[in-house]
């Protein structure tokens, strides 16, 4: 057995980098021994090498698989590097050797959740706490997972837990109060979040917390008889498509003289068409909110509005959903997607949203790559999405670079996220390098991209509509796709993968429909499942097929049939309010 004790001195004396040169020595001695290479691991990571690091821990892996320093560095230097997928093994098979080792299973739960799986998260944090009872932070963290989860009971258990053996933590309060708040145990709630601010006058979100249970209160002394008035929740003051479309609703109800009170998402918000926070006559909360942001006002019922992209809602939506009276939904894919995961249909109900009236806006000067004004091309190609794996970005560059060539006369208008940062873009560049090995073509091969990154406002996304000539998505799947119904009202010729939301509002007479097929709702190029869809499917658009219809309208002229008319008189913001009183009067709660 070779002298490791040099080495060992070398790396607890804070010297890693002569640590490594040390157990170099040894192993080209011809010692390949699971110590010195955990070592040599353990110091190349030290030295900020971790790509170095990789391959000596994993062949002390191998050697001695029991080998728990190693494996343990090895998993940690995973989970550093996001290969989730890797660092939850080596995590699993740690908590298999040493069922007593926390880390492990904190690690573990940390994993599973950056995965989307939160079942799995709770068990492994369930069993950190088991080893640590009166560790607040462990039972901090298994109660921020388990409202992740929907378990809303039990997360309030691990909150309270969490302040038993932490009676300073200010943040476990305020969630603590937020999801008292969810249960519509209001009194409870405020006196919570007065604690946390006690104890931190700063703390996030407590002030907004208390400044809810004061409407809700008052909401709950306001009596429901004469009914008729409408209570929504939502989040109006951000630029989000649960935002948008709560303006909208208040909007027409409010053109309809609909007694209404509107309560922003922090409970602050103001309305900006005058003033909307005193309480009315309402039988009903309606939330414009996904499951897990919902609030239930004591003495009336809730409602929750929300909308789903995939072929089933996940299952912690499914337990969220259990606190709403009516699940309310703008189309029938997200009506299947609650009731494939057991939601009682008895309380869906359907209520389309609405498209804007064609709005004035100034086209935007865009210039392509290579100086040349946008407005000269004469097919201009626009999507708009959020920069995330559910909206296919990498399929929709390649669909692009097999369509098209640098010589015609088309350009693709992308319009991605509000912001997107260092990080996002060099995300983005992976992706566009992706496409090309995939495609075995260069961008420049391709008819130029213009990338447009900063968040616009209503104005400015009109303008950018008015640039194009026909609006593209190659989505995985939608619950509306807010872009997309504009573009149609505003006459553009539309493109969109026949699946989800899209086969709500377009037929094969007012669009060009891809193909699509259902799939495991997995990231191409990445490890396992979109974590928002984690176990769950979505759709995969043909991307043959998306290639031909694109080629068919540069090369071959094909005319695209117009959404307009369709969507100017099925969908309409006044229908769309007009359909929400239905729904209330039927249940009885208006």
């Amino acid at each position: 057995m070779p002298d490791l004790d040099p080495a060992i001195a070398l790396y607890e004396a804070g010297r890693p980098a002569e640590a490594a040169v040390a157990c170099l020595a040894l192993l080209e001695a011809g010692s390949r021994d699971a110590d010195i290479l955990n070592l040599l691991g353990a110091a190349l990571i030290s030295t900020g090498n971790g790509d170095a690091a990789v391959g000596p821990l994993e062949e002390a892996v191998q050697i001695a698989p029991t080998h728990l320093a190693a494996r343990c560095n090895l998993a940690l230097l995973r989970q550093e590097r996001r290969e989730w997928a890797a660092a939850e093994a080596h995590f699993a098979v740690l908590a298999l050797l040493d069922p007593a080792f926390r880390l492990a299973q904190d690690r573990l739960g940390t994993v599973r959740q950056e995965r989307g799986d939160l079942d799995g998260t709770v068990r492994a944090l369930t069993r950190a706490v088991r080893l640590d009872p009166r560790s607040g932070l462990a039972w901090f963290n298994l109660a921020s997972v388990r409202m992740l989860a929907g378990l809303f009971d039990e997360a309030i258990a691990a909150f309270r837990h969490a302040i038993a053996e932490d009676p300073a933590g200010a943040l476990s309060h305020v969630q603590l109060g937020e999801m008292l708040l969810r249960l519509g145990e209001v009194e409870a709630a405020a006196e919570v979040f007065r604690r946390g601010m006690r104890l931190d006058p700063s703390i996030p979100n407590a002030e907004s917390g208390l400044a809810r249970c004061g409407r809700y209160r008052v909401m709950t002394a306001t009596p429901g008889i004469p009914a008729g008035g409408v209570a929504i929740r939502g989040p109006f003051e951000s630029a989000t498509g649960y935002g948008y479309f709560c303006q909208r609703l208040i909007q027409a109800l409010r053109a309809r003289q609909v007694p209404l009170e509107a309560v922003g998402i922090k409970g602050l918000e103001s309305w900006p068409g005058g003033p909307l926070d005193r309480s009315v006559p309402a039988r009903a909360m309606v939330n414009c909110l996904i499951p897990l942001a919902v609030e239930r006002v004591p003495g009336r019922a809730t409602v929750t509005f929300s909308m789903f992209e995939g072929t089933r809602i996940p299952p912690a939506w499914r337990r969220m959903s259990e606190f709403s009276d009516l699940i309310v939904v703008p189309t029938e894919s997200s009506r299947l997607a609650w009731a494939e995961q057991g939601f009682p249909e008895d309380r869906l109900r359907v209520c389309p949203l609405g498209v804007d009236p064609v709005a004035a806006g100034n086209v935007p000067v865009l210039v392509a790559p290579g100086g040349r004004l946008v407005s000269s091309y004469r097919h201009r190609f626009l999507n708009v999405s959020d920069f995330n794996p559910r909206k296919n970005i990498d399929g929709l560059l390649r669909v692009w670079l097999r369509a098209t060539a640098s010589t015609d006369d088309a350009v693709l208008i992308l319009k991605l996220g509000r912001n997107l940062g260092p990080a996002a873009r060099a995300e983005l560049g992976t992706l566009v390098r992706g496409a090309e090995q995939a495609v075995g073509r260069c961008l420049s091969d391709a008819a130029p991209v213009v990338l447009i990154d900063r968040l616009l406002n209503d104005e400015e996304m009109t303008g950018l509509h008015r640039a194009a000539t026909h609006y593209w998505s190659l989505s995985h799947g939608e619950g509306w796709d807010l872009p997309m119904a504009t573009a149609g009202a505003m006459g553009l010729g539309l493109i969109a993968p026949a699946h989800s939301a899209y086969l709500a509002y377009l037929d094969e007479e007012s669009a060009r429909l891809i193909p699509s097929s259902v799939t495991p709702a997995r990231v191409p190029g990445q490890e396992g499942f979109h974590p928002p869809f984690h176990g769950l499917d979505w759709w995969v658009p043909d991307e043959v097929a998306a290639v031909a219809i694109l080629a068919g309208i540069i090369r071959g002229g094909d005319r695209l049939p117009s959404a307009r008319d369709r969507l100017g008189e099925r969908f309409t913001w006044e229908r769309s309010a007009d359909r929400l009183l239905a729904i209330l009067d039927e249940a009885g709660l208006r």
